[in-house]
This record gives C-alpha cells, sequence and structure tokens, in this order.
C-alpha cells in the first residue's frame, strides 16, 4: 500500500494519529481528534474514518472502547512519507562535525565509537555501528621488551596501519629470542592474515621442534594468539543501551531487549544486516516484526551505510530505538552522519 492509496482525509487522520502517538504513545479517540481538528471535523466522521483506517490495518484498538495506535503497516506507509520529503540534518551539526573529525584524526576506531557516541546523544536512544570482521593481510611483526615480565608485540598491516599489544613472557627470555622470533615470522608472513599465518606456523613449528628455541616458539604464539583473540567475530559498537530500558514496564520486555543486544553480537546477523542495506543509497528504516531481530522488542532500526570512495558498504551506523521515535529527525541525522562518517574515514574534505 502506498500513500496514494489513501484520499486526504485518510491521510489526515491517519497522521494526526501517528503524531500523537510518536509524542506520548497513548492511543487516541474521535473526541480528542475532533478537538484538534482544524475543519471541526465530528466526532461520529472521525469514527467512521478511523473504522476505514482500520480495515486496511494501517490502525488498531489495543483495547475494546479504548482510541487508536498505528499498526506497523500504519507506521510503514508514514515512514515512507517522510523518506519521499527527507531534510537535510541541521541540529548542532557544527558540534557533530568537529566532534567527529578530531576523533577521525585519532583513528578509525576512535571515529566509529565517536559516531555511536554522537547518535545515541542527538537520538536519546541507542546508537549502534556495525563492521564485519575485516583480515587485513601482514608487513611485519616486532617484539620489544618492556620489562623482565612483559613484552610488546607491534604487528603492521600491508595498509600501514600499526597495531600494539602487551603480552607476558617467562621471566630471563634472552633479548635475542625477541630478535629470533621476529626474524622467523617476518620470513612467514609473506602477506598472510592471522588466522592464516597461525595455522602455517603451528604446523611448522611441530615439524621443526628442534630447530626452533621453545623460548622463541611460546614468543610466538602468545604473538599471535593476543590477536586472534582480540579479534570477535564482528565489530558492535552501542552506546546508550540503557535508554531503550527507560520505558520497559514489563519484565518479559526487559529480557527480550536485553537478548537484542546480545544477539546483534552474532557475525552471521551483522552481515544480515548488512546485506540488507547494501543495495541502500541511503537510510534504510525497520519497524518493529519487519526485521525478525527486532520481534517482539518494541524497537525500531534505523540505519545507513558507510561507504568506501568505491560506493562499496564497510559498515553501517545507525539508532536504535522504540517504536514511536521522532522517525524524521533521527532519519536526517543518520544520514548525515553516516556520509560525514564515510567521507573522514575516505579521508575525503567535508
Amino acid at each position: 500500500m502506498s500513500n496514494d492509496d489513501l484520499d486526504n482525509k485518510k491521510k489526515i487522520v491517519l497522521n494526526q494519529i501517528i503524531d500523537s502517538y510518536l509524542i506520548d504513545g497513548a492511543p487516541v479517540g474521535s473526541k480528542t481528534l475532533s478537538n484538534k481538528s482544524e475543519e471541526m471535523a465530528s466526532s461520529s466522521s472521525l469514527r467512521n474514518i478511523m473504522s476505514q483506517l482500520e480495515v486496511m490495518g494501517l490502525i488498531y484498538s489495543p483495547h475494546v472502547s479504548s482510541g487508536r495506535l498505528p499498526t506497523e503497516k500504519g507506521l510503514r506507509l508514514y515512514v515512507d512519507n517522510l523518506l519521499a520529503f527527507q531534510n537535510s540534518y541541521n541540529e548542532n551539526d557544527n558540534l557533530v562535525l568537529k566532534d567527529l573529525h578530531n576523533a577521525g584524526q585519532r583513528g578509525p576506531k576512535e571515529l566509529l565509537s565517536e559516531a555511536s557516541v554522537s547518535l545515541s546523544g542527538m537520538s536519546s536512544h541507542a546508537g549502534i555501528v556495525v563492521v564485519p570482521k575485516t583480515e587485513k593481510d601482514l608487513k611485519h611483526i616486532e617484539f620489544v621488551r618492556l620489562s623482565r615480565e612483559k613484552a610488546l608485540v607491534v604487528l603492521i598491516d600491508n595498509n600501514g596501519s600499526v597495531e600494539n599489544r602487551i603480552i607476558t613472557i617467562d621471566e630471563g627470555t634472552p633479548d635475542m629470542t625477541f630478535e629470533m622470533a621476529g626474524n622467523y615470522l617476518n620470513s612467514k608472513i609473506n602477506g598472510q592474515n592471522i588466522d592464516e599465518l597461525r595455522t602455517k606456523i603451528n604446523s611448522d613449528i611441530n615439524k621443526r621442534k628442534n630447530e626452533i628455541d621453545a623460548l622463541a616458539a611460546g614468543l610466538i604464539n602468545k604473538g599471535l594468539a593476543i590477536w586472534a583473540n582480540d579479534h570477535s567475530d564482528s565489530s558492535l559498537i552501542i552506546h546508550g543501551h540503557d535508554k531503550l530500558l527507560d520505558d520497559v514496564q514489563a519484565i518479559e520486555d526487559l529480557e527480550k531487549i536485553k537478548s537484542l543486544f546480545s544477539t546483534l553480537g552474532n557475525q552471521e546477523l551483522s552481515i544480515k544486516l548488512l546485506e540488507d542495506i547494501a543495495s541502500a543509497s541511503g537510510v534504510k528504516i525497520f519497524i518493529g516484526s519487519e526485521n525478525k531481530l527486532f520481534e517482539g522488542t518494541g524497537c525500531s532500526l534505523i540505519i545507513a551505510p558507510i561507504q568506501t570512495y568505491e560506493q562499496k558498504v564497510f559498515g553501517a551506523l545507525g539508532v536504535i530505538g522504540p517504536k514511536r521515535m521522532n522517525y524524521s529527525k533521527i532519519i536526517s541525522m543518520v544520514d548525515y552522519t553516516s556520509q560525514i562518517v564515510s567521507k573522514l574515514l575516505n579521508d575525503e574534505e567535508i
């Protein structure tokens, strides 16, 4: 169903019911609508229109003789209309731009985290960033002693990105062991990622136990393991979890939302979410059970792709909130933030 399937009176009444729902979440009756109507429509006329909207599946009555609330189908019609007339976001956008730019100067991880924080702060809901697991090819690994019990492992990938991790070492490990471990690993790297390198090294060490110093082998395994354990199936950044719980009254709803955040960390679902928006040129909205991930939670997701300069989807960012969130404001906000983050990651001018 499209907005064109409704006559003007039905559009006005549906929008009034939805606007009221988005503000206070309560059912609205014909008498209330009549009092708000600029045309002073009678309660009986409005009841007739509301009955027709209910037959069309756009509104429903939660209780006998109560007012009406929009269905997910009705909200979808409302949101699609908003997307057709999407406005640019300009509320505090200079401040947001500054915070994102400063975070971007500290690196991609900080930028994505700041994007989640900004979205949560601007929307008063949960800000989410999803980036699938990516295995970068390695270029160089180095071990540096920090103390008798600690060493620094430095990893450089083919893009020139540098990551450092601290590992615990056996007390009394001689300095030459660090050089030996580094030289051995670098002779085997050959553009492989961590998982590929670990498989190859483990096999090689088992075959050449007599040739590889035991301390060096231990150092190598620790150095590779700390990265393998550090890379989860997907990078999920969420800020503002608690904001989704403000209006939760039933224990079962609370458990469903807790389950939602746990489920979001699943790599398979994260990839599915990215696949769902891969063909989208901009913002995409999932209202309630339109996405099985949010079924029964009373939540909706407004999300947009983070794209590379080649227009490929690198990840996604958005807002999770109640179905009665301020769609107009948040759609523009998510669209604006995704464009800025994409440009910053691609080193483009903003």
